[in-house]
């Protein structure tokens, strides 16, 4: 997991990130469950299917795309969440870093949430 500061001054960028490595089949139920477990109103279906096709077209090891600035309902409050994706290729295996972009007690609740799916892998 990462939790890093950002430059709050840049308007694009969200001044904390969470983070965490996924096998390409995984990122769609994480989103999914930030959907129904910590926001109000989270990603839509039409959403994570563009979040997944964009991380698909990815094709070069440790490439880095913005995929886009999404709008969540977060504790009654209009929130931006921004995913930034990292793709890393080994032989004929793709892993995605995928990082959050929000405020940091959003941040905070994604983080847990990223802890909870290193526990689960675990187990």
């Amino acid at each position: 997991m990462i939790n890093k500061k950002n430059d709050p001054n840049d308007y694009e960028e969200a001044p904390f990130a969470a983070g965490i490595n996924f096998d390409l089949e995984e990122v769609e139920p994480f989103l999914k469950r930030l959907s129904t477990s910590i926001l109000e109103s989270g990603f839509s279906q039409d959403e994570i299917s563009t979040i997944q096709s964009e991380i698909n077209s990815m094709k070069e090891d440790n490439e880095v795309k913005k995929i886009g600035i999404f709008h969540v309902i977060y504790k009654g409050q209009p929130t931006k969440i921004r995913i930034q994706a990292e793709i890393h290729i080994e032989d004929s295996d793709k892993e995605v870093v995928l990082y959050m972009f929000s405020i940091q007690e959003l941040v905070d609740i994604i983080d847990e949430e990223m802890l909870k799916i290193e526990e689960e892998r675990e187990i």
